[in-house]
């Protein structure tokens, strides 16, 4: 599940456990269930973006004033809280965001274990929402993996079915084409995600 350059100045993006309690989301912590009060994104998409947004803002390194005086090494650690906020958000542990060598069109992706982030973009001038659009939407697809991997955290069952045989038979851009690639339910459904988040997040700077 890589990111890559729309061509657009887009881009493409190729322990706790949580489950449902009487209709709430509650998170397994040492043993004992507690309640999450954050909005599921399926069930309350614009609360749920709100309070992404909100807990993105706490983190004053991807401040675009902040961002640009940062090297490449505390530019990954602020992309690392990032995820951490998203992780905290979703209910689900946070992954490791390195940075690595990758084609020039590959922005990021995520590979079951944490995400990648391309190492030669991360020194470059290139936006921080650029940055921030990665990280989430490579954080939706660990979302994903959690939710397949955890029956209960995410209540529509078909949807989560709906991933799971993604994960089996997923659609690469460059074999299968751009249409196919983005209607995929995994790919579809972090577009959806990333989008909605960063596009309000770029409103509370106006």
């Amino acid at each position: 599940m890589d990111e890559t350059d729309s061509g657009d100045g887009g881009v493409e993006v190729d322990g706790e456990v949580s489950a449902e309690v009487d209709g709430e989301a509650t998170a397994e912590v040492d043993g004992e269930a507690k309640e999450n009060l954050t909005p599921s994104f399926e069930q309350q998409p614009e609360q749920h973006v709100a309070a992404a947004v909100e807990a993105i803002q706490q983190v004053e390194g991807i401040r675009p004033e902040n961002w640009q005086n940062l090297d490449g090494n505390e530019r990954l650690g602020a992309l690392q809280h990032v995820e951490s906020q998203m992780a905290e958000l979703q209910g689900r542990p946070s992954v490791p965001v390195v940075a690595e060598q990758l084609s020039p069109n590959i922005f990021g992706g995520y590979d079951g274990h944490g995400i990648t982030i391309n190492s030669d973009h991360l020194s470059s001038n290139m936006p921080i929402d650029e940055f921030v659009d990665t990280i989430v939407h490579e954080g939706r697809h660990a979302f994903q993996d959690f939710a397949v991997n955890n029956p209960g955290v995410v209540a529509d069952t078909a949807l989560v079915n709906a991933w799971a045989e993604n994960q089996t038979n997923y659609l690469d851009s460059e074999e299968y084409g751009q249409e196919l690639y983005m209607g995929q339910p995994l790919e579809s459904d972090a577009w959806s995600y990333a989008g909605q988040v960063v596009d309000s997040l770029r409103q509370t700077r106006i």
